[in-house]
């Protein structure tokens, strides 16, 4: 055999060796082209196992009933079901779709606030008339240092004015009456500092004794200040 025939030959059996191969080759491919395959159905198996695991983990969550009922709902002592408010919760919860289990746990929950705001209602109400009677007095005293006959801000006069008041305020008032003057804040109302001062003014003038009362009759406040016309 010639040289060239040998070269020939050989490139012959090279293009053989390389057709040999190409079906090795190929069959590669596919072998990675079914994993990829594979992987992929994988993932998507488990991306569909969560979607299926929150479906039946909804234990009920959902399905709206024709009509919401709330008759087995357990309320405590004192409670019952507004009938109004279920009404406006009823289209709501067929908008979300939320089942009659949800619709209980919802309501039961409202129950437990309202639970919480009646337990601190006492507290609240107790502020809130604290607060409240703080403004009255604030506005009591507004009155006072702005009245022209006590003082209209004139501190030494006020001081005289509330002296002569003094008298007239612990010769008369009892003490259950200064309790009811002192928790209605109404011992800095100008009208009954007035009052009181009218009182201190008779004390200091010996006035009582000058009265047309018969020799050894008692006379009290009242008797005082009108007269006659408070027995009628």
């Amino acid at each position: 055999m010639s040289e060239q025939e040998q070269i020939t030959a050989t490139g012959l059996a090279q293009d053989a060796a390389g057709d040999a191969a190409a079906p090795d080759a190929t069959e590669n491919l596919n072998t990675e082209a079914q994993n990829l395959e594979g992987g992929a159905a994988s993932d998507d198996a488990d991306a569909a196992a969560p979607a299926q695991a929150d479906e039946g983990a909804d234990n009920g969550a959902y399905g709206a009933p024709e009509n919401y009922d709330f008759k087995d709902l357990q309320m405590p002592e004192g409670f019952q079901i507004d009938e109004a408010l279920a009404a406006k919760f009823a289209p709501i919860g067929k908008e979300l779709n939320l089942s009659q289990q949800s619709a209980n746990k919802l309501a039961n929950l409202l129950v437990e606030i309202q639970q919480e705001q009646l337990a601190d209602a006492p507290n609240k109400i107790a502020e809130y008339r604290k607060q409240e009677q703080e403004a009255v007095k604030l506005s009591y005293e507004k009155l006072l240092n702005t009245d022209k006959e006590i003082g209209g801000g004139d501190k030494a006069k006020m001081n005289a004015y509330l002296d002569v008041a003094d008298v007239g305020y612990n010769s008369f008032a009892t003490p259950e009456l200064k309790n009811v003057l002192s928790e209605l804040h109404l011992d800095y109302h100008p009208a009954v500092i007035k009052l009181f001062h009218r009182l201190g003014k008779l004390c200091g003038n010996d006035s009582i004794s000058k009265t047309n009362a018969p020799t050894g009759t008692k006379q009290n406040a009242a008797d005082i200040l009108y007269g006659n016309n408070s027995q009628e």
